[in-house]
């Protein structure tokens, strides 16, 4: 009896959490398997909420906070049992029980679908996008309440992560197409590049950029449209490209998720990198205090020495500022990579194709990128010294 004990102690303090987490992703699949299949406006980025979940909970498992639950208050342990509870209730609820037609009325009572655009907003898009941030809500909960706020943020990035993909799908059903015209302004650059490229292999490609209203009974709707024609010989596709489309939505997901993941992650790069590229002369002084003659009054030393530490708490963030902007750069070329794969496709197998791609296996891009982009970041610089030690010996 104490050996079950003891196992049911170990699991409820360090496999409830994940457990918590995967069940009403599991049930989702098992209801609705075809929906996993989708990358944009589908369930496949629960997966990838996963993978970065379990990947922020093995690079903190030495140092992940206590379980506070049974340690506290008998009313925590109860609101963080409902709290993790309810995601697999609600999974349950809307897929079996009815409550996704409750969702669809409060989608209705919030004036969806969008004047003038399919219902489609309303019965399809707006529960999902509703499911998205129910779950990362109650995930976010539920690590706050079993390991306190430094468990929330040692998860940071995989339910900042949902809790992004949520939004954008959100937005994008409350502001379909080209009607938020903020983020479709920033199209422009992405669908140009693509353009070149197009052009650079030699495909005609022109970008066309629209702004323009239109009247749907009282309301007036402002779009914003940037399309792109593609012609090869008699061949020739037209597809209009959002902000979604355009990737907008996935170099903001990636500036966050990584300046997170830089945060929570261990890897000394400030020791190891930064000090090296220090100049002698400035870690003398920082550290020696002395100055020359001219520099005697005191006013004059504290400014120096304020410059010198700016000086070099700019150099140590230096690395950080490069994997970010690498990163970004990275993300920059995978979306214009998406896009001329889509057109390359729509004009050798035709708009179906194409739109199949987009549908299903246009975000994959992102979450390859993603993935590499990571591993390189956690495993780089031990593959690096490996090979520097191997090099050495021969």
């Amino acid at each position: 009896m104490r050996f079950f004990l003891a196992y049911v102690r170990a699991f409820l303090e360090h496999f409830l959490i994940p457990f918590s987490l995967v069940l009403p992703v599991l049930l989702l699949y098992i209801f609705d398997p075809n929906s996993f299949q989708f990358t944009w406006k589908g369930r496949f980025l629960y997966i990838f909420f996963l993978w970065l979940f379990f990947l922020e909970l093995t690079l903190a498992w030495r140092s992940l906070p206590k379980n506070i639950l049974g340690r506290s208050k008998w009313v925590r342990t109860l609101v963080a049992a409902v709290a993790m509870a309810i995601p697999t209730a609600y999974v349950i609820s809307t897929c079996m029980f009815g409550l996704r037609g409750e969702v669809i009325e409060v989608g209705s009572l919030l004036g969806l679908p969008p004047l003038g655009y399919e219902k489609s907003f309303l019965t399809v898009h707006w529960p999902l996008s509703f499911e998205y941030l129910v779950l990362t809500v109650f995930f976010a909960a539920s690590i706050l309440l079993t390991y306190g706020i430094k468990g929330l943020r040692r998860f940071s990035v995989a339910l900042f992560f949902l809790g992004a993909v949520g939004l954008s799908y959100m937005i994008d059903t409350f502001y379909p197409y080209g009607t938020l015209t903020v983020l479709q302004r920033l199209v422009p650059l992405t669908a140009s590049s693509a353009a070149n490229v197009l052009n650079w292999m030699g495909y005609k490609a022109r970008l066309f950029q629209f702004a323009f209203k239109r009247q749907v009974d009282s309301m007036t709707i402002e779009e914003v449209a940037n399309i792109i024609s593609v012609r090869r010989g008699e061949q020739q596709v037209v597809f209009g490209i959002n902000w979604p489309c355009a990737g907008v939505h996935s170099l903001l997901i990636y500036t966050f998720v990584i300046l997170l993941f830089l945060k929570g992650t261990s890897f000394s790069l400030r020791q190891n990198v930064v000090y090296a590229a220090l100049p002698k002369r400035l870690k003398f002084k920082a550290r020696s205090g002395r100055l020359s003659f001219l520099t005697q009054h005191k006013t004059i030393q504290a400014a120096v020495r304020a410059a010198e530490r700016l000086i070099v708490n700019l150099l140590r963030m230096l690395p950080i500022f490069m994997i970010v902007v690498v990163g970004a750069v990275g993300t920059f070329i995978v979306n214009v990579l998406r896009i001329v794969s889509i057109y390359i496709i729509g004009l050798n197998s035709g708009a179906e194709a194409a739109t199949a791609f987009h549908s299903y296996y246009g975000e994959l891009y992102f979450i390859a990128w993603i993935l590499i982009y990571f591993f390189a970041i956690i495993y780089g610089p031990k593959i690096l010294t490996k090979l520097r030690k191997i090099g050495h010996r021969l």
